[in-house]
């Protein structure tokens, strides 16, 4: 089944994604941002103003999100596809807290005169908003989120049936495709790959896969894809 939409794991922010958190450290929500190994300039304890460097506070202002490690790109993204935002809690689960559409995605990386944004490749988003905190989705497992464990990485794509389960969720609907709080429905295509590859280029596959949190086989569509881009352009 084609993927059709787009979930993107993002920090909790508590300015609505419009600005630097107001005092980090006495909220229990920014306490991931604390880590270093999320991937930011984490803020100070007793910062009043988040001293932090994230793509969060800019998400509802400049309507935009960076590919990370640096270098890599929403290979499999296009104009039109459905985004739904979530933030991971400290304790491990996830809130769904706003969808909008994609309106481009670069090909060539950012210079924004920013240092923790300059060389990444972006997402670009129609503007929207923080949903209102009475349709937030909270509890979440990312096997109810996007069907399968969720390690490393910060997006991953979803097809049809998985967007509009995550849509009923919004809208205080059931699911019918939720069995055990896991989503039954995973994404599917056509086969036609079927090659051996090297002990070596498999051992790369499986460290990549390892490191990012995800299956050989995304890495290879996602691969497969920024071919295609190549060669159309």
């Amino acid at each position: 089944m084609e993927e059709t939409g787009i979930v993107i794991r993002c920090m909790y922010n508590n300015q609505g994604w419009k600005a630097p958190c107001i005092k980090p450290g006495e909220d229990p929500e920014c306490e991931l941002c604390f880590n270093p190994l999320v991937g930011i300039r984490p803020p100070k304890r007793g910062d009043k103003i988040c001293s932090g460097h994230c793509w969060e506070r800019y998400i509802c202002t400049d309507y935009r999100w960076g590919c990370y490690p640096k270098g890599n790109t929403f290979a499999r993204a296009y104009k039109g596809m459905k985004v739904f935002f979530v933030y991971k809690h400290f304790a491990g689960d996830y809130t769904i807290w706003g969808t909008t559409i994609v309106v481009s995605v670069d090909s060539k990386p950012m210079q924004t005169g920013k240092d923790f944004e300059d060389g990444h490749k972006f997402i670009h988003f129609e503007p929207f908003e923080q949903l209102p905190k009475e349709e937030w989705v909270s509890g979440l497992s990312d096997k109810q989120l996007v069907g399968a464990e969720w390690r490393q990485g910060r997006f991953r794509y979803i097809n049809r049936d998985q967007e509009l389960h995550l849509e009923k969720l919004i809208k205080g609907e059931t699911s019918e495709i939720t069995q055990g709080g896991a989503i039954t429905t995973l994404p599917s295509g056509t086969s036609i790959l079927n090659i051996e590859v090297s002990p070596h280029i498999n051992e790369r596959l499986e460290e990549i896969a390892h490191q990012e949190g995800r299956q050989k086989d995304e890495i290879i569509r996602e691969a497969i894809a920024e071919w295609l881009k190549e060669r159309e352009r």
